[in-house]
Parts: structure tokens; sequence; C-alpha cells
């Protein structure tokens, strides 16, 4: 007798989806965070175009991450992308005009990252490197220019001296920007589009003699680790997250996939922090007596010292030190002496094993309590988070 074989009752898997990485200018921390994304969501994740400017014409699948260029827009990958007739996200400032989501970080959050920085360090003149007309430079250029007016300072715009392809053409490249640096005002503090522009600050700073941090304080963008700690000066830089900040990206073209929509526009990612170096390493005053308080903190931070010991290492009254702090840091003596405790924890959560209480007695702390207590006022996060975060995206803080 034979037997009805019963009908497969199981639900029908839903089709893998297959998205491809069409990039312009890349990253492998970017790559990083849409390849987890892919992992966690059952993405087919094509790197074919990643590394690549072969056009993979024809290509069929469900979606595209795009970046469409870095300081110019590479026409090429738009027509490849609008001839795909694919759902797309862009990571750059370009897909907006093309109609597509595009995400990018924060040029807004970036300047007001890098203002605080300055201003701890006490420096009053400022300079935006390079003044060139490419839509992402303008992005960032503007966001900085117009945080540090809402406070009264002028931004010097440095030209882009280009180089050419032989030597001496680089040579004088960097000849011709050391030379502009000796016209600015010192100390100054300089803000570059990338780390890469940074560098070339850097060099033209040595070319000329001028001293890095103290006759030029050197803050680039993007913290690639390569560059800033490669150089005999580390490159202090705004950091940027390239890993969430693609993570983000599939996010938004999941839900353009799923039928929903994406924000239109240009939506803005935020940066992570600035990661402080020796090329910003500085307190800059001409107040002969907020100078000796600064350097007495920098050298016995590690023991419990208070307002009182610092006062005790001028010639001024507290009131009167409080003043010039007030006026000349913008910052009281005890958020000087935290500022300068929590730079090194951070330093000692990332660059050693040691343990909480470990760290608590090298700041010169009275336990594991107060540590927490320091830093949290400044972090959102607790130390053990700090640690685990940075040490995950291998970010080096200072």
């Amino acid at each position: 007798m034979q037997h009805a074989i019963p009908p497969d009752t199981r639900p029908a898997q839903t089709p893998r989806r297959s998205v491809l990485l069409a990039l312009a200018w890349y990253d492998h921390r970017a790559h990083r965070g849409a390849t987890r994304y892919a992992l966690e969501h059952g993405w087919h994740l094509d790197a074919t175009m990643a590394q690549s400017q072969e056009f993979a014409h024809g290509w069929q699948g469900d979606g595209v991450i795009c970046k469409l260029g870095c300081t110019k827009l590479h026409p090429a990958y738009l027509d490849f992308v609008r001839g795909l007739g694919l759902p797309a996200v862009d990571l750059s400032v370009f897909g907006q005009d093309a109609g597509l989501p595009s995400l990018e970080f924060d040029p807004g959050d970036i300047a007001a990252q890098a203002r605080q920085h300055f201003f701890e360090r006490g420096l009053h003149q400022f300079a935006w490197f390079p003044d060139d007309p490419a839509p992402p430079i303008r992005f960032r250029q503007r966001a900085f220019v117009g945080a540090m007016a809402e406070h009264g300072h002028e931004v010097h715009l440095i030209p882009a001296y280009h180089t050419g392809d032989q030597r001496k053409a680089w040579q004088e490249a960097a000849e011709d920007l050391g030379r502009h640096l000796l016209g600015l005002p010192r100390p100054l503090g300089v803000l570059c589009f990338s780390d890469e522009w940074g560098l070339k600050i850097l060099e033209a700073c040595q070319r000329v003699g001028l001293n890095v941090p103290n006759d030029v304080a050197v803050l680039g963008i993007n913290n690639n680790t390569l560059v800033c700690e490669s150089l005999s000066v580390p490159l202090s830089s705004v950091a940027l997250d390239m890993e969430a900040w693609a993570y983000r990206a599939c996010e938004m073209l999941d839900a353009v996939m799923n039928g929903g929509g994406a924000p239109a526009g240009l939506s803005p990612f935020p940066c992570s922090g600035v990661v402080t170096r020796r090329s910003t390493d500085v307190v800059a005053t001409d107040h002969p007596e907020v100078a000796k308080a600064v350097r007495f903190i920098a050298e016995h931070y590690h023991r419990p010292i208070g307002v009182d010991d610092v006062v005790e290492a001028t010639r001024m009254t507290r009131p009167g030190l409080k003043r010039a702090f007030a006026r000349h840091l913008r910052r009281s003596i005890r958020e000087e002496i935290q500022r300068v405790r929590v730079r090194h924890i951070k330093r000692l959560l990332i660059e050693t094993d040691y343990t909480i209480e470990t760290i608590a007695e090298e700041v010169g702390l009275a336990g594991v309590r107060q540590l927490y207590q320091t830093f949290e006022r400044v972090e959102s996060i607790t130390p053990r988070q700090y640690r685990l975060q940075h040490r995950e995206a291998g970010v080096q803080a200072g």
C-alpha cells in the first residue's frame, strides 16, 4: 500500500541578500564594519569592487554600499551605481546630489572636538589646512571656521601647496608651506582635513625650524594609527569610528531593501573624540605663574596633590591663581588636575594590563572609587568599558 507523501510544512527560507561594496576610496575599518553587519544579518557581501576600479558591469544583487569619492567625485562610480538600478547608500558627501541616502562624519562634531582640544591647551591662534575647494574639505573647513567664530576667533586658511612629480618640486612645496607657517602668529593650533594633510604640516615645520607642538600644534582627522604613530612627532587626531560608520550605512541600506526608507540627503555620524599624541601635547600661556602651575601639575599628578599644593608652587594667592586660570586656560585649577589625571588613566587603561587599583595609585588617587568618580566626570562610560571599547577598536589614547 502506497502512503501519500506529506506536504513539506517547513517555512520557506528567505533568499540570502547580496550586497556589493563599490568603494572609490578604501579603508579596512569600513570594510570590517560592513562585514560584521553582513555576518550578523545573513548577507553575502561582495567585495569585488572594495579595492578595485574594475567595474562589475551587469552585477546582479540586492543593494550597494558605495563611496563615490574622497576629496573629489569619481563620476565613473556614480554612473556605475546608477546603472545597476539598485538601492544604494553612499559613504561620502557626493551621494546626496545624486539622490542617494548618504552618511558622512559630522563636521560640526569634529569642529567642536577640535575647538575644545585646542582651548584646553590655552591656544588663541588657529588655522585650517588645506584651503581647497573640494567639497569634502570645504564641508569640514566651514564647520571649523564657524565653531571658532562663535568664540570670537579667526581661523587662518593655509593654501594647499601641491607637489609635482619631481623630488625638487616636492621639496619646494614643503618649503613654501613652511614659509607660510612662519608668517602666521604663534603659538598656532592647526586642524587638518586628514592625518595625511597633518603629515604635510609636520614636514613643513621641520624644514623651517618650527617646533611642534610649542610653535605649531598639529591636529589631524581620522586617527589612522599607521600614519599617526609612525612619525618622529606622533600626530594627535580626531578619531573617526569607520567600522561603526559603515555598519550604520548597512542598517540604512537594509531599511531601503526592506521597503522602508533611509533619511534623505546627508546624515551626520558622530566622531569618537580626540586621541592626544605629542603633536598637541602643549599648554600655551603667556602668564608665567599659570605656566608654572601647569608644569607642577604635569610633574606631580601621580601624587595626591590638590589645589593648595598647586598654589604653593607659585607666587600667587589662591584667588589670584584661580582667576588667572579662568582667564588664560578657561578652566579651574581642579579641572586641570583632573584633565591631566584622566589623560594618563586613558593611556594606562589601553597600554597596560594594570588593575584599576594600580592605575589609581599611578595617578595619585586614593582608590578605585575616586578613580571612577574622576573618570566619569569627564567620560560617559566607566574605566573598564573604556578599556574594552578602545582595545577592540585598536585606538591609542593620550
